[in-house]
């Protein structure tokens, strides 16, 4: 039997919507679903850029492959991470709401993302009261997002603390090569997550054992920061006894 051709665009979209219906809109009806991801496009994105600022006009897609993080600053510099995405995670949902949120999002690996139809989804959404529901419980989600990264700067582990600051640092000033590089030494790290010296030492040597990290003096480069990235704290995160201990603190 001969294939169908399927569209480069055809392929997108289906795409999208397998990743939508096996994700946050598993809720929707199939039609839903596809009507909300019609007309929209591919995009690669190239680690270390920024996909968009707060002064564009409003984007909302899935994610499909890669890390991306969500973070706002200050006009000294300064930044802070307000939530990072994975395959399967939304972006700017509730800024259709709101309007243009405060952030900017940044690429921290090569990523790819299907970004839909902004008026589309706009109207289906104020058509379909299923659809505006599942757009109420994401902004929701986004809400509990940035309590828990209140609560993790209260209760997050060392160890935990060692895995933010480094995918904050290095993704404030990524390498012109992509890559993810933290120019941090040791006893610079134990200060800004307060720790000691030899606490941070052990947890930077259990980084290299399990891959994530190379370690050479003042510099720390992150080898897989999507993987490092589910090291951080989170409500549902099981804390162990090693982590209860005085010395982890």
């Amino acid at each position: 039997m001969a294939r169908t051709h399927v569209p480069e665009v055809g392929r997108s979209q289906q795409l999208a919507v397998s990743l939508l219906r096996d994700g946050p809109w598993a809720s929707l009806p199939a039609a839903a679903v596809e009507r909300l991801a019609a007309g929209g496009s591919l995009s690669d994105i190239h680690a270390g850029t920024t996909v968009y600022t707060e002064s564009e006009a409003e984007r909302f897609g899935v994610v499909v492959r890669g890390l991306l993080r969500v973070y706002m600053h200050t006009s000294d510099g300064r930044q802070v991470t307000v939530r990072y995405v994975r395959a399967r995670g939304l972006l700017g949902a509730p800024a259709l709401v709101g309007g243009p949120a405060p952030v900017f999002v940044q690429a921290l690996t090569d990523s790819r993302v299907y970004f839909m139809d902004v008026a589309r989804v706009k109207r289906v959404a104020r058509e379909d009261a299923a659809v505006a529901w599942v757009f109420a419980e994401e902004s929701v989600h986004r809400l509990y997002d940035v309590l828990e990264e209140l609560a993790g700067n209260t209760f997050a582990t060392v160890r935990q603390r060692v895995i933010r600051h480094l995918l904050d640092m290095a993704a404030s000033r990524p390498a012109s090569d992509g890559r993810l590089v933290a120019l941090v030494n040791q006893q610079e790290l134990a200060n800004s997550v307060g720790s000691v010296r030899e606490v941070v030492a052990r947890v930077l040597h259990e980084l290299r054992a399990a891959s994530l990290v190379r370690t050479s003096t003042g510099r720390i480069e992150i080898l897989d920061p999507l993987k490092m990235s589910l090291g951080l704290w989170s409500r549902v995160t099981k804390v162990t006894a090693a982590d209860r201990s005085p010395s982890a603190e």
